[in-house]
């Protein structure tokens, strides 16, 4: 077996390029006998003729002129992965993935790749949109760095930060009767065709109005469930019943044939809450996707 550092390249690779022991050990700041020595030995590890000597000169054989050029290419590739593995551990360079929600998509990740951008970060993100409990399995899978989700649960193996807390909007279509009103209660609304959100494991959307409908003293009649809200606010849109969206949502719906309504009695909030796996340490490039988010939505 062959065995060979990058030292030994890297001297090898100046040899050639100097044409000359002596050059190329000053260039290498050492004596011309061990450099001699180490090519020689380099030579006989692959048990080729590297140089044909010429006078004063070395001049490459056709073997030699072979390993010069991959010996270059295995230089820059020491170099290229001693840059990559540097901006890694300082969080500058590398790949993270996240599973989140629509919303997410919309109103957080285009902030957090414009600040990438802004900050000259060699950064990918991969996204994985889908609904909490795919998102739960993947992070459990290792197949995610980060998740961000509305549903809120306890569990042992995994930390939830809340990153947004937002009014629950009623949402109806321009020309419901309900869309003059600024404000209504659950209670105005036990009469109507309710498109839901679908079931989570735990703490979503739904699980909220369907506990506030059963306090309220009714149940809701639901004529349509769905993982996405923006399908819904579409549906909504052409009358075809009435739904629940977070606040945010009203930015997409300006201008267009949707109202948003302020929900009293009760006043119900949703969360977009960041999840990462407890045991699992965060690696350089998420510590640093995370910072960002936090900066973004602190503005």
């Amino acid at each position: 077996m062959v065995i060979m550092d990058e030292h030994q390249l890297r001297c090898f690779v100046t040899v050639v390029e100097t044409g000359n022991l002596s050059k190329a050990a000053r260039f290498l700041n050492m004596t011309q006998p061990p450099l001699s020595i180490l090519i020689q030995k380099l030579e006989q590890s692959l048990d080729v003729t590297l140089f044909n000597r010429q006078k004063n000169r070395l001049v490459l054989s056709e073997p030699g002129r072979l390993f010069y050029i991959r010996a270059k290419d295995i230089l820059a590739s020491f170099k290229t992965l001693r840059h990559d593995v540097k901006n890694n551990a300082a969080g500058t360079e590398g790949n993270v993935s996240i599973g989140c929600s629509t919303a997410a998509s919309l109103f957080i990740l285009p902030l957090v790749m414009q600040r990438i951008q802004q900050e000259k970060l060699n950064i990918t993100v991969n996204v994985r949109e889908g609904a909490s409990s795919y998102i739960l399995n993947c992070l459990r899978g290792n197949e995610l760095d980060v998740g961000i989700i509305r549903t809120r649960f306890q569990s042992e193996d995994l930390v939830m930060r809340t990153l947004i807390t937002e009014p629950l909007m009623l949402t109806v279509a321009q020309d419901h009767p309900l869309a003059t009103r600024q404000d209504v209660t659950l209670l105005d609304l036990a009469q109507e065709k309710f498109l839901l959100h679908s079931s989570t494991d735990s703490n979503g959307i739904r699980e909220h109005i369907l506990e506030a409908c059963s306090t309220a003293g009714f149940n809701p009649k639901i004529i349509y469930s769905g993982n996405e809200t923006l399908p819904m606010l579409m549906m909504i849109e052409r009358g075809i019943g009435i739904g629940f969206a977070p606040k945010m949502f009203e930015k997409i719906f300006t201008g267009r044939r949707v109202k948003f309504i302020e929900l009293l009695q009760p006043r119900l909030t949703s969360q977009l809450n960041l999840v990462t796996v407890k045991s699992r340490a965060e690696s350089a490039v998420t510590t640093r996707f995370l910072k960002i988010v936090a900066d973004v939505l602190a503005v």
